[in-house]
């Protein structure tokens, strides 16, 4: 038997979190039809990850509840025909190396359903925070690019994603191999 076929898949917002599908939000932006989306097992706006997750995920939205923030999971599980189909796509609007810098299709790390994106909402305006420039893509996603800049901006950056990555080490999860510092894969 497969991994694939013993994990069980659960919405992370039956859960009280947070989550957006990152690609059936941004359907537009990738030119990705509903079709293709539901060729690929994406039928709606919602992130699925492996149960077994949950509890950590849980723990760490507490988390950031007492820091004045709370999750929001914006990618979880990504069949490998959503890999094939999105990857493709963003050959079209990113080029081929941007999206070999930030998109791993070869080892698939999302298709196991321990790895989630991250980031954080304000419980005071209720807005996603910003941790990186958009100016800065793609460098900008990864960890450390802000920490040796001394503008406000800059430093206000690294303590967020610092923040971010600090608790949910905290609660199992790590890096990626990449060290986007949105991207965390379960210690199982």
């Amino acid at each position: 038997m497969d991994y694939n076929s013993r994990m069980k898949l659960v919405n992370v917002s039956d859960y009280g979190i947070k989550s957006i599908n990152y690609y059936w939000a941004r359907k537009e932006q990738f030119n990705l039809s509903l079709d293709e989306l539901n060729s690929v097992g994406i039928a709606g706006d919602e992130t699925l990850v492996d149960a077994q997750i949950i509890p950590s995920l849980l723990r760490a939205n507490e988390a950031f509840r007492k820091l004045g923030f709370e999750m929001i999971i914006k990618d979880g599980y990504r069949s490998a025909e959503l890999y094939d189909l999105v990857r493709k796509k963003r050959y079209e609007i990113d080029g081929k190396e941007n999206t070999d810098k930030t998109f791993s299709t070869g080892s698939m790390p999302h298709s196991s359903g321990f790895v989630v994106d991250v980031n954080l909402i304000s419980l005071e305006d209720h807005k996603e925070v910003e941790m990186w420039d958009k100016k800065d893509w793609p460098e900008g996603i990864f960890m450390d690019f802000y920490r040796d800049k001394d503008d406000s901006k800059s430093i206000e950056y690294q303590r967020l994603q610092d923040l971010l990555v600090n608790n949910m080490q905290k609660v199992g999860f790590c890096l990626g191999k990449r060290r986007e510092f949105h991207h965390f894969e379960y210690k199982k």
